[in-house]
């Protein structure tokens, strides 16, 4: 279904090698992902000419799609809602973040790390993007999903623009993970793809532990 080859021909390409048909057969029924990491590739080079090409073209990306009803309606514990109104947002804080009204945070990680970014110096702008999801805004990363081998869309928690030492700017993408979830494969997968897309795009992308955020550990990020 790959290679529009008959299975017969398929299995001859395999006995080819020198592990052979049969023994491939075993060892991707032990390690399946080996058949999407190694196998297939390795067909398509066998019966295709592959001229591989790069392109490069920017785009411009919406942090915000403006539903229909012209605002976003959000429901969350009263400590987890930062409203730009709120009093104890400084002038000066206001005109650094706030893309919405209001950001809803999902933990109590999320909002330490959005109230020390949004403090430091070298933090010109802030923006929580986490909470705007399934097709609300354009800032995405597109990944392959290792257990389903599906292509699926990940929003990351903030975007930030850092003054760097030499006076230079750069954009950092950040997400924050529990620390248990940090070496999960499907956050790596995330991780891998995010770093490709920021890296092409002269940004940078970090993630940082629950535990980082909550303890004010976040300078790593600067």
């Amino acid at each position: 279904m790959f290679t529009n080859q008959s299975p017969v021909s398929i299995d001859e390409l395999l006995e080819t090698t020198k592990e052979g048909s049969a023994k491939i057969v075993e060892i991707v029924n032990d390690f399946n992902e080996l058949l999407y990491d190694e196998v297939i590739p390795r067909l398509f080079a066998k019966v295709f000419e592959l001229d591989e090409k790069s392109k490069s073209e920017e785009h411009e990306v919406e942090l915000i799609k403006i539903p229909s009803s012209g605002y976003y309606e959000v429901t969350a514990a009263k400590d987890k809602i930062v409203r730009r109104s709120d009093s104890i947002v400084k002038d000066s804080e206001r005109e650094k973040s706030f893309h919405l009204d209001a950001y809803c945070f999902d933990s109590n990680s999320e909002r330490s790390l959005f109230w020390d970014l949004l403090r430091e110096k070298r933090v010109k702008q802030i923006y929580f993007t986490g909470m705007l999801t399934h097709g609300q805004s354009d800032f995405f990363v597109q990944y392959i999903d290792p257990e389903s081998r599906t292509v699926r869309s990940y929003y990351p928690d903030f975007i930030f623009l850092r003054e760097e030492p030499d006076g230079t700017e750069k954009y950092v993408i950040v997400e924050v993970k529990g620390d248990h979830q940090v070496d999960d494969a499907v956050v790596q997968a995330k991780k891998d793809f995010a770093q490709q897309i920021a890296a092409a795009s002269g940004m940078e992308y970090q993630i940082i532990k629950s535990t980082d955020a909550d303890q004010n550990r976040f300078r790593m990020l600067l």
